[in-house]
């Protein structure tokens, strides 16, 4: 298989307030992103030696809090296929068949073929990823079904809180293939957060505080996870926000320890993966140190361009 990964950096720039510089740094196995002397993401695109599986890659960790905190988890040992800022699915077939799990990474590979990082604009920088997944279970895992590609644009620090924008497209590669969630009534699958939660974490969306069930919960369109996650136990948090009108766009399954936050799509029911159009999906994080207020970090979000 074609491991060749291409990596293309058009500029290293300064912002307009030019106390902050977005930048990356190459490593071994992967892209490490920063605002002048703070670490804001790590994007790993390539597997570590002590792997679980060859496609343990694409994903953010670590990823962290303006104030320096390291927020999200990898490979912990109550979920040890959850993974930083990741999306996957369980159910991945063709011709009504499976052929992996690409949550639990059982049959799957992360086939990263290009990364991209340059600047678009003042005080902005973008991630581009073209990833193929492939399967040992389809034609020895030789022949890629889909085409994934994801831009990730990174904002500059405002205030106490930072903006981190996903689209995330998939395309079919092959003929009649289909993706859906775990089989069961929780239907998990998709965009993902695996996040360091405290004691006191608190759920909160449009209409005030939400409490966690077994199975998704209808919530609007985005779900701020606060609580003492800043340093020093001091306040902080992660709001992740759905930019999406299917029809799960404002389903959540939540977890107040021991696991990940999801962005549910498409649920229980697998859906189809055309070969022409991408399917696309849209989200953004808010990470932030101290308290924010929503309105108004919503309205932000809110004007954010998805072309």
């Amino acid at each position: 298989m074609n491991k060749t990964l291409v990596l293309l950096l058009s500029a290293l720039f300064y912002s307009a307030s030019a106390f902050a510089q977005l930048s990356m740094e190459r490593t071994d196995d992967g892209i490490l992103l920063t605002e002048g002397d703070k670490k804001i993401a790590f994007y790993k695109k390539e597997a570590a030696a002590m792997n679980l599986d060859k496609g343990r890659n694409n994903y953010f960790h670590p990823v962290y809090l303006p104030d320096g905190t390291l927020i999200t988890e990898d490979a912990p040992a109550d979920h040890i296929h959850h993974r930083g800022i990741f999306w996957a699915w369980h159910q991945l077939l063709i011709d009504g068949e499976p052929i992996g799990d690409q949550w639990e990474l059982r049959e799957f590979i992360h086939d990263v073929k290009s990364v991209e990082f340059f600047r678009v604009e003042e005080g902005m920088a973008t991630l581009k990823t073209i990833v193929n997944w492939n399967s040992p279970a389809y034609e020895g895992g030789e022949k890629p079904f889909v085409q994934e590609r994801v831009q990730v644009n990174f904002y500059e620090q405002r205030k106490n809180y930072r903006i981190i924008q996903f689209e995330i497209e998939l395309k079919a590669l092959v003929e009649n293939v289909e993706l859906g969630g775990s089989d069961d009534v929780k239907g998990y699958g998709g965009f993902s957060v695996r996040a360091n939660l405290p004691a006191d974490v608190t759920f909160t969306s449009d209409e005030g505080v939400v409490l966690p069930q077994n199975e998704a919960v209808e919530a609007g369109n985005y779900i701020n996870m606060s609580g003492s996650m800043a340093q020093n136990s001091r306040p902080g948090g992660v709001l992740i926000y759905s930019a999406n009108e299917f029809e799960t766009a404002n389903d959540w399954i939540l977890r107040s320890e021991n696991s990940m936050q999801n962005a549910v799509w498409p649920g229980r029911k697998p859906v189809a993966l055309a070969e022409t159009e991408p399917t696309v999906l849209r989200y953004a994080l808010v990470l932030y140190s101290g308290e924010i207020k929503e309105n108004r970090v919503l309205k932000t979000l809110r004007k954010l361009s998805w072309d």
